[in-house]
């Protein structure tokens, strides 16, 4: 802009100094238009070159500042993708310390549970009169319960031997004493079960299931009973539930 009335400025000295001698101006000469004309020329042209310098500048300036707009846009969005990852590990974080919080509550629970035993399978093995050893059958149904116990971390196994109302009492306490211990022999010489796990007794005629009166009756008091126990809280994965009863018929 600043040219464009620098030239026209000029374009009208130049008109009329042209026109002067058309109009008989005698002090209108050659000297006056060379010594007017000539430095507003000079002038004129360093004023274009400041024009294009400025131009150049604003460029310049322009480029410049698109740069660092399109910088800071960069930096912005590289802060929100930090901020949106840090929010996400902070998240995770707080996922991870809950499930460890989780997961101590839970130990702390079987902690307290740990003697607190409770049954999750039982199985009875019956025997013949005046009998104490194990028939094939009554061996699988151990191997069951050897088997079960496998998968437990606390158990115990509770060995109760039986007998009906048939013969002396001290010699039915002993009978019972000994079928007791045909279970528990087998359990741990044959199913390596820990003896430290069992705890056995014989009860002779004691807890009949069934009355003595009668032969069907008396057949189902000749018993010994295997309870295992676990810690109350034991998920239902590891809880063997069963309740057999193997033997003569």
């Amino acid at each position: 802009m600043e040219t464009q009335n620098v030239r026209n400025r000029t374009l009208a000295i130049l008109s009329v100094a042209l026109l002067l001698p058309l109009f008989g101006v005698g002090c209108a000469t050659k000297k006056w238009v060379r010594n007017t004309v000539a430095p507003m020329e000079t002038h004129l042209g360093t004023l274009d070159q400041k024009s294009t310098q400025n131009a150049s500048d604003i460029r310049d300036v322009d480029q410049k500042s698109e740069k660092g707009i399109s910088e800071a846009s960069n930096k912005a969005d590289q802060a929100n993708q930090a901020a949106s990852k840090a929010g996400q590990d902070a998240q995770d974080a707080n996922q991870l310390a809950q499930k460890g919080v989780d997961q101590a509550q839970q130990v702390k629970q079987d902690l307290a549970n740990i003697d607190k035993f409770q049954p999750v399978t039982t199985e009875t093995v019956l025997f013949k009169i005046n009998r104490s050893d194990l028939t094939d059958d009554d061996k699988k149904a151990l191997d069951e319960v050897a088997d079960k116990v496998q998968s437990l971390s606390h158990y115990m196994i509770q060995v109760q031997g039986f007998t009906d109302t048939s013969g002396p009492k001290e010699y039915n306490l002993e009978l019972s004493q000994r079928r007791a211990d045909a279970v528990v022999r087998y359990l741990t010489l044959e199913r390596k079960v820990p003896q430290v796990r069992i705890s056995e007794l014989g009860f002779g005629e004691e807890a009949p299931t069934a009355p003595n009166k009668t032969l069907k009756g008396r057949k189902q008091n000749r018993r010994a009973e295997v309870t295992v126990l676990a810690p109350q809280g034991l998920t239902a994965s590891q809880q063997p539930a069963s309740t057999a009863t193997l033997g003569p018929h």
